[in-house]
Order: structure tokens, then C-alpha cells, then sequence
């Protein structure tokens, strides 16, 4: 080898080592950049599937950025229980550090995310705590305090504390009363450690927390988190699933696909469209609803034994269940709803008549007196067209009806149709009549 050839190599690899050193540096300036960022979250208003969501996204994409904090913003008088213990769970395992201030208020679930940040800060007349599971009861009170105490041990505060603004018997001498649920004023949280400092506003906030200089990325829900929480909220779900399936259950009772069915879907839409907005809904769970409806649609069409009737059915509260962001949610949810829906069938059947579905399930015979198995009139019948009558016998489809007090063996269009009910005559074929309901 020349020693050219030698220099040469020499001092590419000199070359080759240098851009990796400068490399090395500017990942780490990067990196001390990254640290220097601080996301300022908001936590306000209902605590919802599609709040911790949102939530749960930021504070995923702080870790990855490797920031220097995240500051939580909180003003909400609670939420869904399920929702704010994912929250917990996004804050426990967060590696940035975090904190919380609170604005005016941090009730019930937001009491949990407060005590599960590593910093709390409060604004002047601000309060914390009232913690009330819904239903008050002993196996939901044993479990919402054992989640507040086990995330104040964990954050190195008092748990009795934590556990006194869940369960009204314990009572705390200078602080709480026996009988009620503790609820923090700013002073109380400072003394007994669940407040670590005062602060007028958010600016106030991050001077104390040292991050004033740092480089702040203040973050907003988008238009679709807002939908989705908005859609998500208890009463707003609730009133979905309500509306929709008693509009579906009018559009059983009533012939044709009308108004209640539109009615329907769009509400079932609108609250699977929440949930999946939110995180909470797979497109399988949304896909057996579609199904059930498919179902349900064939079944009041053809006639049939109920065995696609049955099938939608199973398959639309099955689609309502998983959707819910859990399985003991989406169960309560939508027993509530068939609890309406079964106390609305005595009024649509007074209204309506019994349900076609129903007709279809249920084969209602009814004893033929010795009067109505009289021979039945035979001839013409070409002028009955257009005429109304009622039937004496279950058209299955052949059956008798009355007309204008004449009873006469007839045929439905396809339909079962229950001794009672009102048709009209739409064809004569030779003796053959054909009647429709009514």
C-alpha cells in the first residue's frame, strides 16, 4: 500500500468519525430540546369516553416527545367512573412528570385524576373531592375507595384522606364530620398534603412548577373529540339508545319503513359513532348491529317462522353491548333502554295493534264457533274489491273473514294475520279473494 493510499484512508475515516460524533450531538441537543417542551392539557367539563381518550393520546405523545412535563387543566364536577380510572391509569404510568391545576372545581372523577398527578395546584377559591359513587351502595363505595386510596399511597399522599371524599362513615377530627363526603377547600388541601402550592392562573402555575421559560404546547380537543364528547356524555347516550329503540319498536307495530325507522338509525348511528370517535367501538361490533338490522328487515318483509326476527334481534343488542367502552356499561345501558322499550309495547299495541314481527312468532288460534263454520258464500264476489271487512279466523294466509255480515273464505297477501283485524279485498281471482291488512 502507498502512503498516499494510506493518508488517504486515514483521513476518511476521520471524516466518517467526525459525522457521526457531530451526529451523536445534534440528537442530543434534540433530545434537551424535546425536554424543554411542556403540553398543557385541559380537563374540563364531563369525564367521558372521548375526554380520556383524548387524554390518554396527549399524554402518549409527551413520552414519546420525551417532554419536560405535562400540566393538566381541571374544571369538571366528574364523569363516568370507567373513563377517569383510564385517565388514573394514563398518569401512574406516565414516565413525564405531571400535574394538575385546578381552576374552580375538581369533583368526583376528577378528584381521582388530580391525586393521581404528582403535583396538585390550585386556584384561589378552588375545592376538591365529593367523590359519591352513583349508586351510593357498599360493594361501589369498597371499590372507588380502594381505587382513591391505592393512587394516593402510590403518590405518597394520606389515603384515609383520599378515601373520606368516597365513604361518608369515616370521619377525620378538624376536617370531616361522620355522614358526609369530604370536599377540600384550597387551605384544607394545603394542610393535609393534597395541595402543593396556589396559583392564580395557568401562567402562575408553570412559574411554580419551573417550566415558565420552557417551550409551552398548549393543546385543544379537536371538532371530533368535541362530537365525540358530546355524543359520549351519560345523558346524551342514554337518550340515544332510548329513542332509538323505541323508534325501531314503532317501526315493528307500524306496516312499511317510515319515519320511526329513520328515526332509529340515525340515533343508533349517532351513539355507535361516539363510541367509535372515542375509542371505545371496533368496526365488528358495529358490523353485527348492521347485520341485526339486515335481519330484522327480512324478517318483517317475508314471511317467515321468526328465525331472522330472532337473529337481528340477538345480533342488534349484542352490537349495543360491545360498543360501550365495557361490557358491564353497555349491559346496563341497554337494559335501561329495553326496560322503556317494554313498558312502551302496552301503549304501541293499543295504538298500532299487535306487532308484525309478533304475528309472525306467535300463532294465535281461535275456537270457530258452530255459527262461523256455516257454509260460506261462494258467489260473486268480483264486487268485493275495495271493500273492508274484519277477520273471524288467523289468515295463515287462508282464513274467513266478515264482510258487511257475510263471512267468506279468503287468502292474505303473505302476511299472518290475527282474528280482529281489519282488511280490504284487493283482488278476486274466480272464487280465489285476496285481502291486505288494513
Amino acid at each position: 500500500m502507498s502512503k498516499g493510499n494510506f493518508i488517504n484512508k486515514k483521513y476518511g475515516l476521520g471524516l466518517v468519525l467526525g459525522f457521526m460524533i457531530v451526529a451523536v450531538w445534534a440528537a442530543g441537543a434534540l433530545a434537551l430540546a424535546d425536554n424543554d417542551r411542556v403540553y398543557v392539557v385541559p380537563i374540563q367539563g364531563e369525564i367521558t369516553p372521548a375526554m380520556a381518550a383524548f387524554v390518554e393520546k396527549q399524554v402518549r405523545l409527551a413520552n414519546a416527545d420525551n417532554a419536560g412535563g405535562i400540566l393538566f387543566v381541571i374544571s369538571t364536577l366528574g364523569g363516568r367512573v370507567d373513563a377517569a380510572f383510564n385517565i388514573k391509569k394514563a398518569l401512574l404510568e406516565s414516565k413525564v412528570p405531571t400535574a394538575v391545576y385546578i381552576i374552580d372545581r375538581a369533583e368526583s372523577a376528577g378528584a381521582l385524576i388530580a391525586i393521581a398527578s404528582d403535583t396538585i395546584i390550585m386556584a384561589p377559591g378552588s375545592h376538591m373531592g365529593s367523590a359519591e359513587p352513583i349508586p351510593y351502595t357498599e360493594k361501589n363505595v369498597a371499590a372507588i375507595s380502594g381505587e382513591f386510596r391505592s393512587t394516593a399511597e402510590l403518590k405518597g399522599r394520606d389515603p384515609k384522606i383520599a378515601a373520606a371524599m368516597v365513604d361518608r362513615t369515616i370521619e377525620i377530627p378538624g376536617i370531616k364530620e361522620k355522614g358526609s363526603l369530604l370536599d377540600l377547600t384550597i387551605q384544607e388541601a394545603l394542610k393535609c398534603g393534597y395541595a402543593d402550592a396556589i396559583a392564580k392562573n395557568v401562567d402562575d402555575a408553570l412559574s411554580h412548577l419551573g417550566w415558565a421559560d420552557a417551550q409551552i404546547y398548549r393543546v385543544e380537543p379537536d371538532f371530533k373529540i368535541k362530537i365525540a364528547q358530546f355524543l359520549t356524555r351519560t345523558d346524551v347516550s342514554s337518550l340515544l339508545l332510548l329513542v332509538g329503540m323505541i323508534a325501531i319498536l314503532i317501526e315493528v307495530f307500524v306496516p312499511g319503513f317510515g319515519l320511526p325507522g329513520i328515526i332509529g338509525v340515525i340515533c343508533f348511528g349517532l351513539y355507535f359513532g361516539g363510541n367509535f370517535l372515542a375509542g371505545y367501538t371496533e368496526w365488528w361490533s358495529i358490523m353485527l348491529f348492521v347485520i341485526g338490522l339486515i335481519l330484522l328487515a327480512i324478517e318483517l318483509a317475508v314471511p317467515g317462522f321468526g328465525v331472522f326476527g330472532i337473529g337481528g334481534i340477538i345480533a342488534i343488542l349484542g352490537g349495543l353491548v360491545f360498543s360501550a367502552s365495557d361490557f358491564a356499561k353497555g349491559m346496563m345501558a341497554v337494559g335501561i333502554a329495553l326496560l322503556a322499550a317494554i313498558i312502551a309495547i302496552p301503549i304501541l299495541y293499543g295504538l298500532f295493534g299487535g306487532p308484525r314481527l309478533l304475528r309472525k312468532l306467535v300463532l294465535t288460534e281461535k275456537v270457530v264457533t258452530v255459527k262461523e263454520a256455516q257454509p260460506m258464500q261462494k258467489a260473486g264476489h268480483v264486487q268485493l274489491v275495495g271493500k273492508a271487512g274484519s277477520v273471524v279466523t288467523p289468515l295463515r294466509p287462508a282464513g274467513i273473514v266478515e264482510i258487511e255480515g257475510v263471512k267468506y273464505d279468503v287468502v292474505s297477501d303473505g302476511e299472518f294475520i290475527l282474528p280482529g283485524e281489519k282488511v280490504k279485498v284487493v283482488e278476486v281471482e274466480g272464487s280465489k279473494i285476496v285481502v291486505t291488512r288494513l
